[in-house]
């Protein structure tokens, strides 16, 4: 399961995903990294993972990846943080969107699981969507565990996934991880603790807004 490259291809024709920009590991960040302008959603990586990636349009669409210090983009086995933005869609979709008493994070989050959850090639363990805010910005959270992945994730694939709406742009962070072996961490159904998992939603939960229409500044 690959929610990555899911997220982009289920929701780019109608919907934008997200962005963050911690400063630092830039040496060690491939790419191009740069000083994102305009709406944010400032959140923290876990403790000791690094900037891999970054690329994208300062005042647009990006993308960064976060990686533990010794993990690899082709090899990665105990986590990785994805994090992107993306533009709204067009004022009909959202108007149409909005008609149905629904959030653009609620479309989005439910458009990228069941592709998921389709493209799983072996069984698919989905976790309970939930529609909350996060001070103050409308967040849909999701994820699940595939349990067959393909070649660079033998034993399966796990993920939790938070899309969140901003004024202005909408942005989505993404945990990932993989067991290393047929039995690790097998007694739990999306093979990660809970304590683990609780500390990605932690983290997701802390995430705020800045830069947009009545926010306050970004940290430089």
């Amino acid at each position: 399961m690959d929610l990555k490259k899911l997220s982009g291809a289920a929701v780019a024709a109608c919907i934008g995903l997200a962005a963050l920009l911690p400063l630092q590991a830039r040496a060690e960040a491939e790419g191009s990294v740069f000083q994102p302008r305009g709406e944010n959603l400032m959140i923290s990586p876990p403790a000791g993972w690094r900037m891999a990636f970054m690329d994208g349009d300062p005042s647009g669409d990006y993308v960064v990846d976060f990686l533990p210090a010794n993990e690899a983009h082709d090899s990665w086995r105990e986590g990785y943080m994805g994090i992107q933005r993306r533009s709204f869609p067009d004022s009909a979709l959202v108007a149409n969107i909005t008609a149905r008493n629904l959030t653009v994070a609620q479309v989005a989050i439910t458009e990228v699981m069941q592709n998921a959850q389709r493209n799983c090639p072996g069984r698919f363990v989905p976790m309970k969507q939930k529609d909350s805010l996060t001070n103050g910005i409308p967040t849909s959270t999701s994820g699940g565990f595939c349990d067959r992945a393909g070649a660079a994730a033998p034993y399966g694939e796990g993920t939790v996934l938070a899309v969140y709406q901003g004024k202005e742009r909408l942005f989505v962070v993404q945990f990932s991880w993989r067991p290393s072996t047929q039995n690790e961490l097998n007694q739990y159904a999306f093979r990660i603790t809970p304590a683990r998992l609780q500390q990605f939603l932690d983290l997701m939960n802390a995430a705020t807004l800045c830069g947009g229409p009545d926010e306050g500044a970004c940290p430089k």
